[in-house]
This record gives structure tokens, C-alpha cells and sequence, in this order.
């Protein structure tokens, strides 16, 4: 591999040097608003007379090379405002011209339009889009503090293509354009993040506060000078920077939560600060935000599936849980940039990101499936049961969920001449842990002949019934739950990684049309490790009624539950008496433990062209990947099992340590077009070829066995012999301008999937000479295919009678196909037919309102045994309402309801061809309220 990127080195010095002479002159400078403060990103500044032409940088900067002396005219283009025109002039041919320009100068400030409020962010928005080489859709930060939204995946999933995956009701990964998270990749700054999650690559951006953003960049087609392992695309993080201004800022805010589940207040507040120093030199930006959020939510689930032989169709086991949850975020940010001189500049960039969840989760378990089915007394929408030996569980989960994220990246950029070049070191440390975990189960045993029943007169919502009498004072009398044993869990992921960075470019003229060549390195190191460690016991001596608490749930009778500081202060003070399960302990933590290293050095050449209205980017970017990792192997044969040939007389655990390794070059070409219809219509067309490593999960050497008395065997398995998935993706859209403040864009995409990885069971099968009656692993899948289209609208409703008002709307339909190792033809996991947002905002004098219809249609989300058994989260709309009144320039007032339409989380399976519940959770609306202020 390093023969590979020394020859790309080699090729890109000798195209440089063998491309034709260019100009060295410049013109450079910045591009502002009126009161020349605020830097306009995403301007478009061209040279008329020779084509060539910069965008405006996040600091509102732009610079031109290559120039003869003489006279030039610039245009300059942004939305929401008419292009102007300028002239500079170059006196040699190695001077360096500076021209500052401002948009907007003849609209006062305070109404500004091209920054302030939703048309200025929806300006800042589609500039940056409309300049871009690739396709990509931005939120702005003004953007972002519109919506009623918590963190930064509530934030992407307004932009077209995006829907988000929840938790606890709150947004937390992205998925694009229905592709599962594990395959969108999320970078910080230019960082590419590693993921705390113990199992996965996907990046849970619950994490980081939507408070601390300048925006979000959602990009859904590659360049050569991108990682190359990312198949949905790209989620961009930026914080700002203290040269984006000229004077200092100072933002806040201070709000109030409201959940209205719980009827429980929490609180918010940020800070957030940018100013420049050594006259402009040096910027300083930095934010700070904080929140504690007091919430819960109702779920009524299905476990085991539903039965459906039988005269009436039952769920095998309901389970009512009810969660509390409180829920604190702390993300900082702090950026400094220094222009050491006008071709020499630096950058330290950090953020650190901490998040817990301290959730306690009451949960009452009817196991109808361990009852005698009683087909006389079943009938129409009744399941009727006689109790032998059923068991009802009623337990306790109190867990400390604590995730972090830390990023810092150090870099600068260099001229020189026609010549720039940039580099950056960094390192990101990613964390979940699960400190002092404590679950604890009650347990009742009903085994004479009591009767009960489940009301299935809607599938959708399934209720349990008991005989009445003395069964019902059973089913909720504490003092027969005796204690059924605990769990103390300390978990522990870790997953860090560093990289280096450098890119070269060469601006040259190629038959008289401005262009440039490009080439760069990057090599990135990364360690995941997770670590599980779970102390199983046997039941103490106390029942559930001398730790007895009571919950408010709805959808059911739940009954008397555990008091979660009770079971604990129990389990402190009588830990070292109880009994103690060594095998099964180290069977579920080093079952779960592994570690994968992972290496990437990559190398890229590429090249663009400005043929008049046609600009086209392409070229080949070449990854080496060196992979290891370790595990084990947990083999446990109960008494009785033959193992090689000989009867156990004692329970028995074989513990092997194992290993893998792999390395793999892939090479991935990648092209974009974009053409200039007119200056008000644009066509883009791109091609990438890009791949995603299998998850540390399902690659990872962990392998567990279990043998019972009547030697059959049981096995899980991760699968180190897995291939990377490889995806070849086709893009091509048209943007159509009609004014300064509106859009409509139609697009139109399709990937093609080879190695789509996927979990299989198998049933009576032999693998590595052993014969499984079950086991369970993780396959590559022969292809995949995704296609869809987008549609995107936004407008300043400018001809109604009453100004302010703003429309949008953005659709997303996509189709997708992949097969499974038994042949059956599946949707995609997570991916979604359809998704939409649409947007009704006003905003005139000080009032600023907007409401938000989001919504996303039903999607596969977990691959079972048959198309019966397979889990679909349904579809899923949601309102969130927002307002905002400016009492003066620098004071504003809000209020954000979110969820105003009660919308609850369904999932279900179809054994039978209809929706059966499986999950059925409840989160109530919330509110944030409060006040903002600007200086």
C-alpha cells in the first residue's frame, strides 16, 4: 500500500509540474452583509472575463489565483439578493489585490433578510448548496434554532432525505434516504467521530446539543478527497469560528422543559461566544450548553411472537413497562484560528460532548404461553388460559447510561502562489458506560387451575384479563413476588481513533479554462474495545412487598412494582450472602467482550475543470485496510452432554481466547458534474464508488456454544470472515432558482449493494464440523439495490396580500431490494418508502413562527426466521409547533411545542398477514419556553 501511495504522490508532483504555466496573481477578500460583520458562506465570487471562481468559506472569505495583470470584473451571487457586479484591477502579475464586498447595503440592518431570521437562514442554506461541487443540503444555525429540536439528529432530519431513528421518543441516528445509520457517516469539524455504541459504527447524535451548531451538512455524494466508507452519505457537524465575525458575539438562551407524561420541569441553557483579537488575526469561539430533561413514556410490547394454530390468536407474553428517565447533556466547543499571515493559517478545534440517562424501568411480564390454552372458553376476539405452571414477572431495571464524545483537530493551510496546501491532525475518544447496572426480578408461580385471558379485539393493542376473585387479588398482591435473583452489570465501550491529513492543490489554466489538480494522504488508527462484566445471583430472601412502589401507566392494570433505591439498598447489604453464579456470570461477560483494531491509510488524486457552464470533478481515491481482533470462545455443557465422547458427570465452561485478522485494498473512482442550464437552473450528475466496513459487532472472533442434557446445541456467532460491503451510487438532479428567495429542486438516485450484510439462523446445520440445532450469525448478502427520487420546495410567499409568510416541502420516495441467504427477496432494514416534511413558517416584524408536519412511512427493522415473523416499525407522523417574539434587537421570547400530536411508536409483526403488536410506546408531548438573548 505505501508503493500505491507513493505512486500517487509521484504522478500528482509530475501532472503539477508538467501543467501549463499559470498566473500567479490574486485577488482575495471577504464577503459580508451590510453592517460588514457577518461573513455570507456559500457566495459565489467569479472572474467574468476568464470563468474562473471561489465560494465563500464558512469565515466569509474567498481568494482567486492564476490571474495576468490587467482589469477584472467580479460577480458575485448569493442568494436572497441581486448579483453585482465590481471591477479590480491587477497591476503585475504577482500582486495580490484585496476586495472586500458587501450584499444587502441597501436594506437596514435590523430587517436584513440575508441573515436574520428564517429567510436568512434559508438564504445561507441555499447558497452553500446551490456553489457546491457535490450534492448536499445544509441547515444553517439560524436554521436550526427555528425547530423545536434537542440535539443535532432532530436538527438533519428536516433536511430532504433524511428521517431519524428514535429513542425514548428523541431523535437519535440518521439514517439518509432510508439507508441504515451503520452506513452514514457523521465527521465534527472535518473529524471523521467514532461511535460509543458497543456493538455498532453508527454515531448516536443524541449526544451533542443542537445549541452548540453553526450548521449541519448532509452530503450525499462523495469526492475523492472524502473517507471513502460511507454508502447513505455524510453528516457534517460545524461549530462556528471566531473569524466568521468582525465584532464580538454573545449568545444565550435559558429555557424550561415540560414532559407531559411525567407532568415533571427540567431546564436548558447555552452560552455561546465569538469574537477576533490582534486585529483579526486570532478568533476565539466558544459555547457551552447544558440540559437536564425529566421524561418517561408507556410501552406495551410482545415478546416470543403470537400463536397463531389455535382458534384465536394470542401473543405468547405481554410485557407493560413503564420508564422514568432523567436525562442531562453537556456539550462545549471551543475553536481558535489564527491567520498568522495572509498565506499561513492555523486551527486547534475541540468538543467534548457528555451525556447520561439515569433510567429506571418498571416491567411486568405475563408469560400466557407457559398457561394451558383453553380452545372451549376461547372464542371471537377472547384467548382463554388455564394456569398450571405460569409464571407473572415483575422487575426492575435501575440504569446509568453515560455516553461521551471528544474530538480536537489541529491544522493550518498554506499559499503559495497557485498552490495551497492544507493539513490537520486529529483525535476523537468515544465512550458508553453502564456503571453499577442493578436488574432484579420478581417472580409468581400461579398453578392452580386460575383462569385468564387477553382481549385481542385489537391486534394493535392486546389486554390482559383475569378471572376475577381471588386470581385478580394474586395477580396484584406484592407478597407472592418472591425475589427471582440479580444482575450487577458494568459495562464499558471504548472506541478511539487517530488520523493525519494532507492535501495539495494546484489552481492551472487547461486549454484556457480555469482548474486544478489535487492530491493528499490521510491515514487513520482505530481501537474499539468492549469490555462486559455481569455478576449474576441467586434470589434473595424478601419479596417484592417490602420494596413496593407504584407507577402511573395507562394502556393497562400494571399493578404493585419495585421501589429502585429499596431493591438497591437490599442488594448493598446483602451482596456478599448470596449466591453466587460463576458459570453463568462469565458466560454472559466474556460471551459479549471483544476488540478490533483497525487501520486505513488512503491516498487520492483528483482534478476539476470550469468549462463555462460546465464544471466537472473527478478522480480515484485507493484505501488500505489492516484489520485484528480478538474474543472468545465460551463453550458450556451442561451435566449429562457428551462432549468428545465422554458424559459429564458436572456442569462444565471452555473458555478459548480467539483472533482474526484481514487486509484489503479497494479502489474507488468517483465523478461530478454540474452544469449551469442557466444562472438560475443547475443539473448535477455524480458517480462514486464507496464501501462500509462490517460493524465491530458482527466481525468480532465471539463465539458462544451452549449443550444441554440431551446434547442438543445452541450457538452464537460473530463472523470475522465477513467482506466489506461495496456500493456503486448514481446521482443526478436539477435546481431551479426562479428568485431570490425560493427553490425547487427533483432528483433522482440509485445504489447498487454487493457483501449487504445481514444476520441469519440457522436450524439443524453443521458449521466448522459441529452440528447446530440452532445457531445464529451474521452473513454477507449477494446484493442490494436502493433507488428513489427527492423533491424539494421552498418559498417566500411574497405575493399574498399579508408578508412574511414562508413554505417548504420535501419528499423522499425510495424503493429498495435485497435478498437473503434462504432466498427470500426483503426491503432494506430502517429504510422507509416514503419520507416528508413540510414547513409553514411566518416572519415579519417581531414575530417569528413556524409549524413542521414531519413524517416517514414503516420500515423493516429486524430480519427473523420468515416473512411472518419479521418486525416493521410503522408509519410515523409527527407536529412540532414553534414561536418567537423579538422585544427588541437583542431580547427574544420562545416557546417550542414538540409532539403536539401525541404520536405514539408502533411496531408490529405479521405471523398471520395482519399487524400484530409488538411495541406499542407512548411519549406525550413536550415543551421548551423560554428566553434568548443576543448582544
Amino acid at each position: 500500500m505505501k508503493t500505491t501511495i507513493a505512486m500517487l504522490g509521484t504522478v500528482s508532483v509530475l501532472a503539477l509540474a508538467a501543467a501549463s504555466a499559470a498566473q500567479a496573481g490574486t485577488i482575495a477578500g471577504r464577503v459580508t452583509d451590510a453592517s460588514e460583520t457577518i461573513g455570507l458562506a456559500g457566495a459565489v465570487v467569479r472572474v467574468v472575463e476568464t470563468g474562473q471562481s471561489a465560494t465563500v468559506g464558512r469565515d466569509g472569505t474567498y481568494r482567486i489565483s492564476g490571474l495576468a495583470a490587467g482589469e477584472y470584473t467580479l460577480r458575485i451571487a448569493y442568494v436572497g439578493t441581486e448579483a453585482r457586479e465590481l471591477t479590480v484591477r491587477l497591476d503585475s502579475a504577482d500582486a495580490i489585490a484585496s476586495r472586500n464586498i458587501t450584499l444587502g447595503d441597501d436594506v437596514a440592518y435590523v430587517d436584513n433578510i440575508l441573515i436574520m431570521g428564517q429567510r436568512g437562514s434559508i438564504n445561507s442554506a441555499l447558497s452553500r448548496q446551490r456553489a457546491d461541487d457535490g450534492l448536499v443540503t445544509v441547515l444553517s444555525a439560524d436554521a436550526i434554532g427555528q425547530f423545536p429540536d434537542e440535539n443535532v439528529a432532530e436538527a438533519a432530519r428536516r433536511a430532504v432525505g433524511v428521517s431519524v431513528l428514535n429513542d425514548q421518543g428523541e431523535g437519535r441516528f440518521v439514517s439518509i434516504r432510508g439507508i441504515d445509520p451503520n452506513l452514514v457517516s457523521t465527521s465534527l469539524n472535518g473529524v471523521r467521530l467514532t461511535s460509543p455504541e458497543a456493538e455498532d459504527r453508527q454515531v448516536g447524535l443524541d449526544v451533542i446539543d443542537a445549541d452548540v451548531l453553526s450548521s449541519v451538512v448532509i452530503n450525499k455524494s462523495l469526492l475523492p478527497y472524502m473517507d471513502g466508507d460511507s454508502i447513505g452519505g455524510n453528516v457534517e457537524i460545524e461549530t462556528t469560528s471566531g473569524l466568521n465575525t468582525d465584532s464580538m458575539v454573545l449568545q444565550g438562551r435559558i429555557a424550561g422543559l415540560f414532559s407531559d407524561l411525567e407532568n415533571e420541569f427540567g431546564w436548558r441553557g447555552s452560552v455561546n461566544f465569538a469574537d477576533n483579537f490582534m486585529e483579526g488575526r486570532l478568533g476565539v469561539a466558544a459555547s457551552l450548553s447544558y440540559q437536564q430533561r425529566v421524561f418517561g413514556s408507556e410501552s406495551l410490547e410482545v415478546d416470543g411472537g403470537w400463536e397463531t394454530g389455535e382458534s384465536v390468536a394470542f401473543p405468547n407474553e405481554i410485557e407493560m413497562r413503564n420508564y422514568e428517565v432523567t436525562r442531562e447533556r453537556t456539550t462545549a466547543a471551543l475553536n481558535l484560528d489564527y491567520q498568522h499571515a495572509n498565506d499561513l493559517s492555523f486551527y486547534l478545534r475541540t468538543t467534548f460532548s457528555d451525556f447520561s440517562d439515569q433510567e429506571y424501568r418498571s416491567r411486568v411480564e405475563i408469560k400466557l404461553e407457559d398457561g394451558d390454552y383453553n380452545d372451549a372458553v376461547s372464542s371471537g376476539d377472547l384467548a382463554a388460559f388455564t394456569a398450571s405452571d405460569m409464571d407473572i414477572d415483575r422487575d426492575i431495571k435501575d440504569r446509568l447510561e453515560t455516553q461521551l464524545i471528544f474530538a480536537t483537530d489541529f491544522g493550518g493551510e498554506w499559499f503559495n502562489d497557485n498552490t495551497t496546501v492544507d493539513w490537520s491532525l486529529s483525535y476523537v475518544y468515544a465512550e458508553e458506560a453502564e456503571p453499577n447496572r442493578l436488574d432484579t426480578d420478581f417472580r409468581y408461580t400461579f398453578e392452580d387451575g386460575q383462569a385468564f385471558g387477553v382481549d385481542i379485539s385489537d391486534p394493535l393493542h392486546p389486554r390482559p384479563i383475569y378471572e376475577g376473585g381471588a386470581t385478580t387479588t394474586q395477580v396484584f398482591d406484592a407478597a407472592n413476588y418472591e425475589n427471582n435473583g440479580f444482575e450487577a452489570t458494568e459495562g464499558l465501550s471504548q472506541d478511539r481513533e487517530y488520523a493525519g491529513a494532507f492535501n495539495v492543490r494546484r489552481d492551472l489554466q487547461l486549454a484556457g479554462y480555469a482548474s486544478y489538480l489535487q492530491f493528499g494522504g490521510r491515514y487513520r488508527t482505530r481501537d474499539k474495545k468492549y469490555a462486559l462484566d455481569i455478576d449474576i445471583y441467586d434470589e434473595g430472601n424478601f419479596t417484592l412487598a417490602d420494596v413496593l412502589n407504584t407507577v402511573d401507566y395507562s394502556q393497562a392494570a400494571i399493578g404493585p412494582v419495585a421501589s429502585p433505591s429499596g431493591v438497591r439498598d437490599f442488594f448493598d447489604a446483602n451482596r456478599s450472602s448470596l449466591d453466587y453464579q460463576e458459570f453463568d456470570s462469565l458466560i454472559a461477560s466474556l460471551g459479549a467482550s471483544y476488540r478490533v483494531e483497525e487501520d486505513v491509510t488512503a491516498g487520492y488524486l483528483m482534478g476539476g475543470i470550469d468549462a463555462g457552464a460546465l464544471r466537472v470533478v473527478g478522480g480515484v481515491r485507493v484505501e488500505q485496510t489492516e484489520t485484528s481482533a480478538a474474543g472468545y470462545e465460551t463453550f458450556f455443557a451442561e451435566e449429562g452432554a457428551t462432549v468428545n465422547g465422554q458424559v459429564l458427570a458436572d456442569d462444565e465452561l471452555f473458555i478459548t481466547p480467539t483472533t482474526a485478522s484481514d487486509d484489503y485494498t479497494d479502489v474507488l473512482p468517483s465523478v461530478s458534474v454540474r452544469w449551469e442550464v442557466s444562472e438560475n437552473i443547475i443539473g448535477r450528475f455524480s458517480f462514486y464508488q464507496s464501501i462500509q466496513r462490517p460493524n465491530p459487532g458482527q466481525y468480532a472472533p465471539r463465539v458462544y456454544i451452549e449443550q444441554n442434557d440431551d446434547d442438543d446445541v445452541e450457538g452464537e456467532f460473530g463472523n470475522p470472515d465477513l467482506q466489506r460491503v461495496q456500493a456503486d451510487n448514481f446521482d443526478a438532479s436539477l435546481e431551479w432558482y426562479p428568485n431570490n428567495d425560493s427553490v425547487v429542486y427533483f432528483g433522482v438516485f440509485q445504489k447498487s449493494l454487493d457483501n449487504f450484510i445481514g444476520e441469519i439462523q440457522y436450524q439443524d446445520t453443521t458449521i466448522n464440523g459441529t452440528f447446530f440445532d440452532e445457531a445464529v450469525t451474521y452473513v454477507n448478502l449477494p446484493s442490494a439495490d436502493v433507488s428513489g427520487f427527492e423533491f424539494n420546495y421552498q418559498q417566500s410567499l411574497d405575493f399574498l396580500p399579508i408578508e412574511g409568510f414562508i413554505a417548504g416541502f420535501n419528499y423522499t420516495g425510495t424503493d429498495s431490494e435485497a435478498t437473503t441467504a434462504d432466498g427470500r427477496v426483503i426491503p432494506l432494514p430502517h429504510q422507509s418508502d416514503w419520507v416528508w416534511n413540510a414547513v409553514l413558517g411566518y416572519d415579519h416584524g417581531p414575530w417569528d413562527l413556524r409549524a413542521v408536519l414531519s413524517s416517514r412511512g414503516e420500515y423493516l427493522d429486524e430480519i427473523r426466521g420468515d416473512a411472518g415473523e419479521d418486525r416493521y416499525v410503522l408509519e410515523h407522523t409527527q407536529l412540532d409547533l414553534s414561536a418567537k417574539y423579538n422585544l427588541n434587537g437583542s431580547l427574544q421570547i420562545f416557546a417550542d411545542l414538540k409532539n403536539a400530536t401525541d404520536e405514539p411508536y408502533r411496531a408490529v409483526t405479521r405471523p398471520d398477514g395482519i399487524d400484530r403488536l409488538e411495541q406499542l410506546e407512548e411519549y406525550g408531548w413536550s415543551t421548551v419556553f423560554g428566553v434568548r438573548f443576543t448582544y
